[in-house]
């Protein structure tokens, strides 16, 4: 059976049947943006793959409690959104790293690209957390407006009016740098 064109809640519903297939699929396809996710909030590594594991074994742990009413998607990041909640609460804020995978391996570029990041890096770091949470999430996932707002646990207008605010917060940091935000940057993945 091909289970690559089964939705993601119906795969965890098969998963919480007994299903390991439907699981692996669950992880192929969502590993890396809640990865990147959870990397881009806590900017450790370390902590982050940490953080990523315990996710993946909430996800296995609530398969038999798991129920369609919201999309699978909503309710994994909600559960990641959690944990990183509950670290912050725990530690104080660590600032936040940006991978920038490199293209060209030309000296320059790795230059230019390195210090790039350190600049969104900079630019990213003076969000405020709830600015930061909901522009990583509408960048990185494919979650409309509506579910960022379940995963963070307010309205959709909230939500909206935070990522306006993040948007002109790293337009204008990034402006005092002598750089301008694409409108690919702050219009991509923006789902309403």
């Amino acid at each position: 059976m091909d289970l690559s064109n089964i939705s993601d809640e119906s795969l965890m519903l098969a998963y919480a049947r007994g299903d390991i297939a439907s699981f692996d699929i669950l992880y192929q396809r969502h590993k890396d943006a809640l990865y990147r996710y959870v990397v881009r909030q806590v900017s450790d590594l370390d902590l982050a793959h940490d953080l990523y594991q315990e996710i993946w074994s909430r996800v296995i742990k609530a398969a038999d409690s798991y129920s369609q009413d919201a999309k699978w998607a909503t309710w994994a990041y909600r559960i990641a959104h959690n944990l990183v909640v509950d670290h912050y609460r725990s530690l104080k804020p660590v600032s936040v790293e940006v991978d920038i995978e490199s293209t060209s391996f030309s000296p320059d570029r790795v230059h230019e690209q390195n210090v790039l990041s350190e600049q969104l890096n900079f630019c990213l770091s003076k969000l405020p957390a709830v600015q930061r949470e909901v522009f990583i999430l509408s960048q990185e996932t494919d979650l409309t407006l509506k579910m960022v707002s379940q995963v963070v646990n307010s309205s959709h207008e909230a939500v909206k009016t935070r990522l306006r605010y993040a948007r002109s917060g790293l337009q204008a940091c990034l402006e005092r740098f002598g750089l301008y935000m694409s409108k690919g940057l702050s219009d991509s993945g923006i789902h309403s």
